[in-house]
């Protein structure tokens, strides 16, 4: 299913193209119905992806994962209500063959953008069996956490250098 609509909450965490970078919501800010943009419409469910309709290749998308009912994204995002796992789906839309597919049917040269309506026409191929689809969907979420551990891990060793290095510069002046 695509862009569901559902009534807004009265007060609400609005989430815009800004909010999210890579897979990850850096931001959200509270909004009320009456005095939020015009564009806060997408209201989340736990297991909704949010893809980024304008410029796609930087790969902005979010797999809404949280219990709360009352994060509102903005309708530079196309919901999906996903039938299958939805950390699969978020391995095939982040993937550079899927982002090629959709350049391809984007419209605009300084911000290409796709409408929700070409975005469902995209064929993906998913499994037939909804276990073995999770099974990877489980997979791709395990590996991707390893890799965000190892990041850290490495920005932390990264930053402990920099320093050593610039109290030895400082020492031996």
């Amino acid at each position: 299913m695509f862009n569901p609509k559902d009534e807004l909450p009265q007060i609400f965490e609005y989430v815009d193209l800004e909010s999210v970078v890579g897979t990850e919501m850096l931001s959200h800010r509270t909004e009320t119905k009456s005095s939020a943009p015009s564009r806060a419409q997408r209201l989340a469910r736990t297991g909704d992806l949010f893809y980024q309709t304008v410029r796609p290749y930087q790969k902005n998308n979010y797999l809404f994962e949280k219990p709360d009912n009352n994060y509102v994204f903005s309708t530079g995002y196309t919901q999906m209500r996903p039938y299958v796992d939805g950390y699969f789906l978020l391995s095939i839309v982040q993937s550079e063959r899927f982002v090629k597919v959709v350049l391809d049917n984007c419209t605009g040269t300084s911000y290409p953008a796709i409408n929700a309506n070409d975005l469902v026409e995209i064929e993906v191929a998913a499994p037939s069996d909804e276990c073995e689809a999770h099974k990877i969907g489980s997979l791709f979420r395990n590996l991707d956490r390893l890799i965000t551990l190892h990041q850290r891990e490495w920005k932390g060793k990264r930053l402990w250098i920099i320093i050593n290095c610039l109290l030895n510069t400082i020492k031996n002046g």
